[in-house]
């Protein structure tokens, strides 16, 4: 498995539906990230990032919770 680094992503990280990659700067939607699982910028060539979204459910948050 390649090298992996998590990043905790803050308000000021986050755009509307998106983020900055954070080697190159290019804004990628999440949709994009989930469909291909790249950087924006490596459609044009210009970064190599990985990206990937990890989903995080806790117990009891939420309209769904059973009980």
């Amino acid at each position: 498995m390649p090298d992996c680094r998590r990043i905790r992503l803050s308000e000021d990280d986050a755009m509307e539906r998106g983020v900055r990659c954070p080697n190159c700067g290019s804004y990628t939607s999440f949709t994009d990230i989930v469909a291909t699982g790249r950087c924006r910028g490596a459609w044009r060539g210009e970064c190599s990032t990985q990206l990937g979204l990890d989903l995080i459910i806790e117990p009891g948050h939420g309209p769904r919770e059973n009980g």
